[in-house]
């Protein structure tokens, strides 16, 4: 109820300083930093809160800013600010965004784009404001291809780029440019993905020319201009076979596959050149996948060799392993030329060192797939004739044959896998069938007992007082019958046979329990005859008792025994030969073996590896023969004794 009270108050506190905010903004149109103020606040409050932007909204405020920023008498200042609060609303709030997606809205938009006049700061606002309006919005980019604001963004794509021979702007605005070009970069990647909008993708085709262009043009690398372009390609490529033929027909394609070249050979020297290499590595990926021709045609630009190079430089963060296996594995799935060059150069003990060693499974899947797309070529006599073009600049592998054996390595670890795999489906497939085999069995009333219910003296009750019976309970029935009828029948034979016979039966019995253990003496006998069944009773059940007779007595027994015959010389046969009982039964025990000191070197080394499964650390060391899981756990238990017990002699 608290917690309640406390929230509902706080809201209301929320609900009347946003108020405040707008009656600020309402009646100090004359003083602009105020109405800056006001509008930063807004923009403190609302920040992905959607329940404060609620509050703004019911109260008209989005409204009531967005016709701030659309407004010819307030002050620029003014008017960028109200712009970066309603992109900061709309991407706080679902319904804020979609009260914002309205012809009216991105027509302003387009208008503001258009004018020359217009400070970058507030274009490049206007299109923060677009980029959230479109993102993962299939109405926003509808919108702003209808309206027009994607061919404005493509030109102003083009116009601001920031090495342009275009004298559009100015160099001392090199820094705004820069940053109003980066942004029109996200939008147009927004107006064409996430969702993916193939109308858009065909619309931006027409940039790709003049991006092929910068990529030539740029002969240093840059980090902060490579990003950007390459990331509008692969959004404007991805998964669209004609926009992927429309980049290779320009030349965009094998353009990227150069610049790789150039920046992959000094990848092993420099983290800036790995770096580009790698962003580039991706875009090519999203040229070529799912479409095998395009991934053929790069065979002839020596592009796994490349990747082979960066995947094997210093400077390459583990993370950025994978994108580079991806198009790996695009390039060698599409073409036998890129299976004998990743061969030839030598990748493969590398992907399988990844393969056995990489602690990322999406890794480790990438290299499986990369060497069962090299299966084939590893099953040829031949490696492969190098690239014509890059034979000059690429070293010919010195040791051929270590190459060669650890590809016939490879193939056999693949069969094995293979082989594997194909038991273990076919052992799912044969459960599953099991699974689905109907089974005759019907349920009766006993069946569905609680268990709590049943015991061993009542289930006989129980189940018989069934009418029906299961296949399963009829079983039980008939075998408890039977015992019951044999049990009868022998306790009626003994209780009718012959007195003389019963005794001597009576005494035999005795006799041939002592062969298994030592009963005691008629001293002993005389004297615990507390614990000893009367006459009557033993001769009824015909010395057939539920424990054994004076079994405490067993050592003691011996010990008698064995210090009579040494005093008496022997003189008992039957004492003797229950001295050799013992004797025989004690040397049936397991002989003490101690611990040497390598195998406590397994134990705690197996202990470190395998924690406390003790079958585990007894089957993955040479113990000696007879050691136990027991053995080995007791063993440590002893160790880790003795080592608190000298620590605490070391602290006192």
């Amino acid at each position: 109820m608290d917690k309640t009270k406390i929230c509902s108050n706080r809201r209301n506190t929320i609900k009347t300083d946003l108020s405040l905010l707008l009656e600020c903004l309402k009646f100090q149109m004359k003083c602009p930093d105020l109405q800056k103020q006001a509008l930063l606040t807004i923009h403190s409050i609302c920040e992905k809160r959607e329940d404060n932007v609620d509050l703004l909204r019911e109260m008209g405020g989005v409204a009531f800013v967005y016709n701030l920023s659309k407004s010819s008498i307030v002050h620029p200042d003014v008017k960028e600010t109200a712009l970066f609060t309603l992109g900061t609303l709309a991407e706080a709030n679902v319904y804020c965004k979609n009260s914002l997606c309205k012809k009216e809205t991105f027509a302003d938009l387009a208008d503001c784009l258009m004018k020359e006049d217009i400070p970058l700061k507030q274009k490049r606002l206007s299109v923060y404001l677009l980029l959230v309006l479109v993102a993962n919005n299939k109405l926003g980019q509808t919108l702003a291809q209808t309206s027009g604001c994607l061919d404005i963004l493509l030109n102003l794509f083009r116009a601001t780029f920031p090495i342009s021979t275009e004298a559009t702007f100015r160099a001392a605005n090199a820094t705004q440019t820069y940053q109003l070009w980066t942004s029109v970069s996200s939008a147009l990647c927004g107006c064409v993905n996430n969702p993916q909008n193939e109308e858009g993708q065909r619309i931006c085709v027409a940039a790709f020319p003049v991006i092929k262009i910068w990529l030539q043009q740029l002969t240093f690398p840059q980090t902060e201009i490579f990003q950007p372009i390459c990331t509008f390609i692969a959004m404007t490529v991805a998964n669209n076979s004609c926009v992927q033929e429309s980049f290779s027909a320009c030349g965009g394609l094998e353009t990227l596959a150069l610049t790789l070249g150039h920046l992959a050979s000094a990848a092993d020297t420099s983290l800036l050149s790995c770096q580009l290499s790698v962003i580039i590595s991706k875009t090519l990926s999203a040229c070529i996948t799912d479409n095998s021709s395009l991934a053929s045609g790069l065979a002839q630009y020596g592009v796994v060799l490349h990747l082979f190079s960066l995947l094997a430089s210093p400077h390459l963060d583990p993370e950025d392993r994978l994108p580079i296996l991806l198009s790996l594995g695009y390039c060698t799935e599409a073409s036998e030329k890129h299976q004998s060059q990743l061969i030839w150069c030598g990748g493969l003990p590398i992907i399988i060192t990844l393969l056995t060693e990489d602690s990322s499974e999406e890794v480790r899947r990438a290299a499986t797939f990369i060497l069962q797309t090299c299966k084939k070529a590893t099953m040829c006599s031949g490696v492969g004739d190098p690239i014509a073009k890059q034979a000059e600049n690429v070293e010919a592998p010195k040791h051929i044959e270590e190459f060669r054996s650890s590809a016939r390595e490879m193939l056999h670890r693949i069969n094995l896998l293979e082989k594997r795999r194909d038991v273990e489906e076919l052992q799912h497939t044969d459960m599953k069938n099991v699974i689905k085999a109907p089974v005759p069995f019907s349920r009766c009333a006993a069946c569905v007992l609680p268990f709590e219910e049943v015991t061993s003296h009542n289930f006989e009750s129980l189940q018989s007082s069934c009418h029906q019976s299961c296949d399963r309970h009829k079983v039980l029935r008939e075998a408890t019958e039977r015992f019951r009828m044999h049990h009868c029948r022998l306790m009626f034979e003994k209780e009718h046979q012959d007195p003389a016979e019963a005794e001597r039966y009576s005494t035999a019995e005795p006799q041939q329990t002592c062969k298994n253990w030592t009963g005691p003496s008629e001293g002993e006998v005389k004297v615990n005859n507390k614990n000893t069944l009367p006459e009557h009773r033993w001769r009824k059940h015909n010395g057939v008792t539920l424990v054994p007779l004076q079994r405490r007595a067993r050592k003691t027994t011996f010990a008698s025994h064995n210090r009579t015959d040494i005093e008496m010389g022997g003189r008992s046969g039957h004492n003797n030969n229950q001295l050799k009982i013992g004797i025989d039964h004690s040397s049936t025990k397991r002989k003490r073996k101690d611990f040497s000191c390598e195998e406590v070197g397994y134990l705690l080394s197996g202990v470190k590896t395998y924690g406390f499964s003790w079958n585990l650390i007894l089957w993955s060391y040479p113990f000696q023969p007879g050691r136990t899981n027991v053995d080995l756990a007791k063993k440590y238990r002893r160790l880790m004794k003795c080592k608190a017990q000298d620590a605490s002699r070391a602290d006192s």
